[in-house]
């Protein structure tokens, strides 16, 4: 071979797939791993996120009479959640959390660190990274 032909390395032998590659996957494993990781039973201090819209009892209404709360508030898809109490024999029953997603009062909206009972179904460990990813796509690709 012609000593010229290692000065030049062709187009396509450089190094950029490879390395992009390995950035790709780099982002990618922690992902999977995330989404493949099964959920835990729910302890109290675990931070859960609510699965949706949905009305809850709030624990103490009395603290939010004046706000013009009676005795429930409404939790928006994502709120983020700190368990306060879950009773360890009774795993189907509501319990209580602590919201911590919200800022400022914004009546009907639940209170910001206000507590308030869940049902197991309304809330869940980790929020769900494919329906997020899927919704953003289709809210770009509308505009």
């Amino acid at each position: 071979m012609h000593p010229r032909a290692y000065d030049n390395p062709s187009p396509s032998h450089t190094p950029l797939w490879s390395i992009g590659t390995t950035i790709a996957l780099t982002l990618a494993v922690p992902l999977v791993l995330y989404l493949i990781s099964p959920e835990g039973p729910i302890r109290e201090g675990d931070t859960v996120f609510s699965t949706g819209r949905h009305t809850v009892v709030l624990a103490h209404p009395t603290e939010y009479e004046r706000a013009g709360y009676e005795a429930t508030c409404i939790l928006e898809l994502h709120d983020s959640l700190i368990v306060v109490h879950r009773p360890a024999d009774h795993l189907d029953v509501p319990f209580r959390v602590q919201v911590q997603a919200k800022t400022a009062l914004q009546f009907p909206f639940c209170p910001p660190q206000a507590e308030v009972f869940v049902k197991p179904s309304q809330v869940a460990q980790k929020p769900n990274v494919l329906a997020d990813l899927k919704t953003g796509l289709a809210r770009i690709l509308r505009l």
